[in-house]
């Protein structure tokens, strides 16, 4: 698990799809569940965090020092439908990158792309853990990156794009 220094908002997409499917035909965890320890995994190793969970609304999820992903798992909820954009526009505060762990199943906003929101030299940086057709943003360019599915190796996708993108070696981290 990559040590993130700076500041990150992490988001975390408890819409209903998210519990209606399993990550895979092997796991029992729902994409909501795996998400949500993801994503927890990854702001308990950053420096300085704000961890999210969204639906139709989005509130800040609580952690403290040390503590357990699982512990932290229990906090987290259903939030209904999917308002990526609402859930970007209301957390981000000048956060030095952006992780979304979603399905992508993304009803449409009236303010538009949610990768939008954050000023285009900040990277977002979307696990997509579905792979519905359309995605909530752009990818590949512009600091805007798309993963597809969950791994062990997608921990690792932040400190290396961003040593590329600041010309650092990987053994740096």
């Amino acid at each position: 698990m990559p040590a993130l220094p700076g500041r990150t908002l992490v988001l975390v997409d408890r819409s209903g799809s998210m519990f209606c499917s399993r990550l895979s035909d092997r796991s029992e965890l729902t994409r909501a569940d795996a998400a949500a320890i993801f994503g927890t995994a990854l702001a308990l190793r950053a420096a300085d965090v704000d961890l999210v969970e969204f639906g139709t609304s989005s509130k800040e999820v609580p952690l403290r020092e040390g503590e357990s992903v699982l512990k932290v798992l229990g906090r987290f909820g259903d939030l209904g439908g999917t308002d990526t954009t609402g859930a970007v526009r209301r957390h981000y505060r000048r956060h030095d990158r952006v992780l979304i762990v979603t399905d992508e199943q993304y009803a449409f906003s009236h303010h538009g792309d949610p990768t939008a929101q954050v000023p285009a030299d900040v990277p977002v940086y979307t696990w997509n853990l579905a792979g519905y057709r359309a995605g909530h943003g752009p990818s590949g360019k512009a600091n805007r990156h798309t993963f597809g599915g969950l791994s062990d190796a997608a921990f690792r996708m932040v400190p290396l794009l961003e040593a590329a993108r600041d010309a650092d070696w990987p053994w740096v981290y």
